[in-house]
Protein backbone atom coordinates (compact mmCIF):
# COMPACT_ATOMS: atom_id res chain seq x y z
CA UNK A 1 0.00 0.00 0.00
CA UNK A 2 3.18 2.29 0.62
CA UNK A 3 4.42 1.47 -2.39
CA UNK A 4 0.88 2.43 -4.28
CA UNK A 5 0.99 5.65 -3.04
CA UNK A 6 4.27 6.72 -3.79
CA UNK A 7 3.82 5.23 -7.30
CA UNK A 8 0.87 7.61 -7.40
CA UNK A 9 2.87 10.28 -6.37
CA UNK A 10 5.31 10.21 -8.39
CA UNK A 11 2.78 10.07 -11.79
CA UNK A 12 1.12 12.80 -10.45
CA UNK A 13 4.12 14.77 -9.98
CA UNK A 14 5.60 13.58 -13.64
CA UNK A 15 1.95 14.41 -15.73
CA UNK A 16 2.76 18.25 -13.70
CA UNK A 17 5.66 18.67 -15.18
CA UNK A 18 4.86 17.39 -18.67
CA UNK A 19 2.23 19.86 -18.75
CA UNK A 20 2.18 23.33 -20.75
CA UNK A 21 0.24 26.53 -21.01
CA UNK A 22 -3.13 26.06 -23.15
CA UNK A 23 -2.52 28.40 -26.41
CA UNK A 24 0.63 28.60 -26.96
CA UNK A 25 1.09 31.03 -23.73
CA UNK A 26 4.98 31.37 -22.23
CA UNK A 27 3.98 31.37 -19.21
CA UNK A 28 1.79 30.13 -16.55
CA UNK A 29 -0.75 32.35 -14.82
CA UNK A 30 -1.99 32.77 -11.37
CA UNK A 31 -5.17 34.76 -10.72
CA UNK A 32 -5.87 36.34 -7.01
CA UNK A 33 -7.72 38.93 -6.08
CA UNK A 34 -7.41 42.40 -8.26
CA UNK A 35 -4.60 45.29 -6.61
CA UNK A 36 -5.61 49.04 -6.46
CA UNK A 37 -5.45 51.15 -8.88
CA UNK A 38 -2.30 53.53 -9.79
CA UNK A 39 -2.07 57.18 -10.45
CA UNK A 40 -3.69 58.79 -13.07
CA UNK A 41 -1.04 59.40 -15.92
CA UNK A 42 -0.49 63.17 -17.02
CA UNK A 43 -3.23 64.14 -19.81
CA UNK A 44 -2.55 64.78 -23.81
CA UNK A 45 -2.61 67.46 -25.59
CA UNK A 46 -6.12 68.93 -26.32
CA UNK A 47 -8.10 68.27 -29.87
CA UNK A 48 -9.30 70.76 -32.02
CA UNK A 49 -12.02 72.28 -31.34
CA UNK A 50 -15.40 70.76 -32.62
CA UNK A 51 -17.51 72.78 -35.26
CA UNK A 52 -19.54 75.65 -33.93
CA UNK A 53 -22.71 75.18 -32.83
CA UNK A 54 -26.16 76.99 -33.76
CA UNK A 55 -26.70 80.72 -32.90
CA UNK A 56 -28.50 81.48 -29.55
CA UNK A 57 -32.02 83.56 -29.59
CA UNK A 58 -31.23 87.44 -29.98
CA UNK A 59 -31.11 89.10 -25.79
CA UNK A 60 -33.17 92.54 -25.21
CA UNK A 61 -31.99 95.47 -26.19
CA UNK A 62 -29.71 97.29 -24.29
CA UNK A 63 -30.24 101.21 -22.52
CA UNK A 64 -30.25 103.92 -24.70
CA UNK A 65 -26.83 105.53 -24.94
CA UNK A 66 -26.39 109.07 -23.74
CA UNK A 67 -27.30 111.96 -26.44
CA UNK A 68 -23.94 113.09 -28.80
CA UNK A 69 -23.00 116.65 -28.40
CA UNK A 70 -25.32 119.11 -30.76
CA UNK A 71 -23.68 120.37 -33.69
CA UNK A 72 -23.96 124.07 -35.36
CA UNK A 73 -26.51 125.74 -35.77
CA UNK A 74 -26.96 126.82 -39.42
CA UNK A 75 -27.95 129.93 -41.44
CA UNK A 76 -31.12 131.06 -40.56
CA UNK A 77 -33.46 130.67 -43.39
CA UNK A 78 -35.49 133.34 -45.25
CA UNK A 79 -38.65 134.94 -43.62
CA UNK A 80 -41.33 132.90 -44.21
CA UNK A 81 -44.33 134.09 -46.25
CA UNK A 82 -47.01 136.07 -45.26
CA UNK A 83 -44.25 137.75 -42.42
CA UNK A 84 -41.97 141.09 -42.85
CA UNK A 85 -39.23 142.08 -40.64
CA UNK A 86 -39.57 145.26 -38.24
CA UNK A 87 -36.25 146.53 -36.64
CA UNK A 88 -34.70 144.46 -34.31
CA UNK A 89 -34.78 145.82 -30.43
CA UNK A 90 -31.37 145.90 -29.08
CA UNK A 91 -30.29 145.69 -25.14
CA UNK A 92 -27.51 146.76 -23.28
CA UNK A 93 -24.99 144.05 -21.90
CA UNK A 94 -26.83 141.85 -18.91
CA UNK A 95 -29.75 143.47 -19.44
CA UNK A 96 -33.59 142.87 -20.35
CA UNK A 97 -35.14 146.57 -20.16
CA UNK A 98 -35.89 148.64 -22.86
CA UNK A 99 -32.74 151.51 -23.83
CA UNK A 100 -34.85 154.60 -24.06
CA UNK A 101 -33.42 155.00 -27.85
CA UNK A 102 -35.34 151.85 -28.89
CA UNK A 103 -39.31 152.39 -27.25
CA UNK A 104 -39.83 154.00 -30.58
CA UNK A 105 -39.62 150.35 -32.13
CA UNK A 106 -42.06 149.05 -29.60
CA UNK A 107 -44.49 151.68 -30.29
CA UNK A 108 -44.33 151.16 -33.95
CA UNK A 109 -44.80 147.61 -33.28
CA UNK A 110 -47.97 148.46 -31.05
CA UNK A 111 -49.33 151.26 -33.70
CA UNK A 112 -49.04 148.89 -37.17
CA UNK A 113 -50.87 146.11 -35.15
CA UNK A 114 -53.87 148.24 -33.70
CA UNK A 115 -54.51 149.89 -37.08
CA UNK A 116 -54.35 146.16 -38.65
CA UNK A 117 -56.54 143.55 -36.81
CA UNK A 118 -55.46 140.66 -38.30
CA UNK A 119 -51.80 140.97 -38.26
CA UNK A 120 -49.91 139.26 -35.36
CA UNK A 121 -46.34 139.69 -34.15
CA UNK A 122 -43.08 137.27 -33.50
CA UNK A 123 -40.38 138.60 -30.88
CA UNK A 124 -37.46 136.25 -30.75
CA UNK A 125 -34.81 136.84 -28.18
CA UNK A 126 -31.11 136.49 -28.37
CA UNK A 127 -28.25 137.05 -26.33
CA UNK A 128 -24.67 137.37 -26.78
CA UNK A 129 -22.05 134.53 -26.76
CA UNK A 130 -20.47 135.60 -23.30
CA UNK A 131 -21.89 133.66 -20.40
CA UNK A 132 -23.23 130.04 -19.96
CA UNK A 133 -26.02 128.22 -22.12
CA UNK A 134 -28.37 128.63 -19.62
CA UNK A 135 -28.10 131.94 -18.58
CA UNK A 136 -28.02 133.26 -22.05
CA UNK A 137 -31.09 131.17 -22.51
CA UNK A 138 -32.85 132.91 -18.97
CA UNK A 139 -31.84 136.52 -20.31
CA UNK A 140 -33.02 135.94 -23.86
CA UNK A 141 -36.52 134.79 -22.81
CA UNK A 142 -36.56 138.22 -19.65
CA UNK A 143 -35.91 140.27 -22.92
CA UNK A 144 -38.45 138.97 -24.73
CA UNK A 145 -41.22 138.69 -21.99
CA UNK A 146 -40.04 142.56 -21.67
CA UNK A 147 -41.10 143.51 -24.88
CA UNK A 148 -44.02 141.17 -25.07
CA UNK A 149 -45.26 143.15 -21.91
CA UNK A 150 -44.83 146.74 -23.15
CA UNK A 151 -47.02 145.78 -26.09
CA UNK A 152 -49.58 144.74 -24.32
CA UNK A 153 -49.31 148.09 -22.03
CA UNK A 154 -49.68 149.60 -25.62
CA UNK A 155 -52.39 147.80 -26.47
CA UNK A 156 -51.93 145.01 -28.51
CA UNK A 157 -53.65 141.70 -26.88
CA UNK A 158 -51.63 138.90 -25.68
CA UNK A 159 -53.10 136.87 -28.36
CA UNK A 160 -51.55 138.19 -31.26
CA UNK A 161 -48.27 137.80 -29.75
CA UNK A 162 -45.88 134.58 -30.62
CA UNK A 163 -42.87 134.69 -28.51
CA UNK A 164 -39.69 132.73 -28.42
CA UNK A 165 -36.04 132.66 -26.92
CA UNK A 166 -33.11 131.77 -28.40
CA UNK A 167 -30.12 132.64 -26.06
CA UNK A 168 -27.11 132.05 -28.12
CA UNK A 169 -28.20 130.32 -31.20
CA UNK A 170 -27.95 131.99 -34.33
CA UNK A 171 -25.63 134.52 -33.76
CA UNK A 172 -25.20 137.25 -36.31
CA UNK A 173 -21.63 137.20 -36.16
CA UNK A 174 -18.44 135.41 -34.82
CA UNK A 175 -16.21 138.08 -33.93
CA UNK A 176 -15.24 139.18 -30.35
CA UNK A 177 -16.52 142.98 -30.67
CA UNK A 178 -18.70 144.97 -28.92
CA UNK A 179 -20.28 145.88 -31.73
CA UNK A 180 -20.97 142.21 -33.01
CA UNK A 181 -21.84 141.11 -29.52
CA UNK A 182 -24.47 144.04 -29.73
CA UNK A 183 -25.76 142.72 -32.83
CA UNK A 184 -26.66 139.88 -30.94
CA UNK A 185 -28.15 141.36 -27.35
CA UNK A 186 -31.50 141.43 -29.11
CA UNK A 187 -35.08 140.81 -30.08
CA UNK A 188 -36.11 140.20 -33.60
CA UNK A 189 -39.31 141.15 -34.73
CA UNK A 190 -41.40 139.95 -37.25
CA UNK A 191 -44.90 141.21 -38.29
CA UNK A 192 -47.84 139.03 -40.32
CA UNK A 193 -48.95 140.89 -43.20
CA UNK A 194 -51.69 138.35 -43.96
CA UNK A 195 -54.56 136.53 -42.11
Amino acid sequence: MKRLMLYSTIALFAVGCSARPIGGETGWKFYGPAGQAGQAGVAGPAGPAGPMGPAGPMGPSGAQGVAGVMGMTGAQGATAPGWAKFNNILFDFDKSDIRANETSKVDAIARYLNQNPSAKVGIDGYADPRGTDPYNQALSERRVNTIQAALVKAGVPSHKIQTGAFGEKRLKCSEKTEECWQRDRRVEVLVSTGN
